[in-house]
């Protein structure tokens, strides 16, 4: 279980950072990018020895994502070499708006490939289900947002292990996105635990979408505890 809680908490690096106040649900406004976003390019890189990175060569972790015009996802790729596991995964996404599905092919270590197929299955305007369309799959992903579609809280259910992400956003005088804090509560064989995870935007591009982001294992850290990288790519 230890694997799928650093999993867990990696993937809310994708999570939003960009504030997107359209009236029409699309993923691209989820994970809040602004502009005609093609693709997405995110390198995770750890600060060691007190040193903060400025580039990412010694980067951990990798993901790419790539949108159509209208803004709906096609593919989403991971790689993240951990201290004691690989994985890299693969996700094709069909349909458009709040009709998504997709494949996902992910392997850990030397361990076979694993073929998954997922449902987003809407319970209110706000609220939806990644619904496994395996039995193999016993999780359960459940995912609230907030009203411009940015995510408001993740709960994610497994045997033994469940947790709630639960974001709260934080603007500077200019009404800009410069913080996002993550209260994380996880239970695993009824111990509870509750950590924050602390996102500060460094830098944004000419369409406000954030370029650099420290991660912080605690509000008023010193320092960082890693650091992501995000390249864009625009349709004309």
């Amino acid at each position: 279980m230890n694997f799928i809680k650093q999993i867990l908490l990696i993937v809310v690096i994708i999570m939003p950072f960009i504030m997107n106040g359209q009236n029409t649900y699309n993923q691209k406004k989820e994970y809040g990018y602004n502009g005609p976003v093609k693709k997405v390019t995110t390198y995770m890189v750890n600060v060691t020895a007190y040193r903060i990175p400025t580039d990412t060569l010694n980067y951990f972790g990798k993901s790419t994502m790539n949108f159509t015009k209208n803004g709906d996802v096609t593919t989403y790729n991971r790689f993240y070499n951990m201290p004691d596991y690989k994985y890299k995964s693969k996700a094709v996404f069909s349909g458009s708006g709040k009709n998504i599905s997709y494949k996902e092919t992910s392997k850990v270590n030397d361990a076979a490939e694993e073929n998954m197929s997922y449902k987003f299955v809407w319970t209110n305007p706000l609220k939806y289900e990644i619904k496994p369309l395996s039995e193999k799959d016993s999780t359960s992903r459940f995912i609230t947002l907030n009203s411009d579609f940015t995510i408001d809280n993740v709960v994610f259910k497994a045997l033994n292990f469940e947790s709630e992400e639960k974001a709260s956003y934080h603007y500077n005088n200019e009404n800009q996105l410069e913080k996002i804090i993550y209260r994380v509560t996880s239970t695993e064989k009824d111990v509870t635990t509750v950590k924050d995870d602390v996102r500060v935007i460094k830098s944004v591009d000419v369409f406000n979408n954030a370029t650099v982001i420290y991660f912080y294992e605690k509000e008023h850290s010193r320092f960082p505890k890693s650091v992501v990288f995000r390249y864009y790519e625009y349709y004309n």
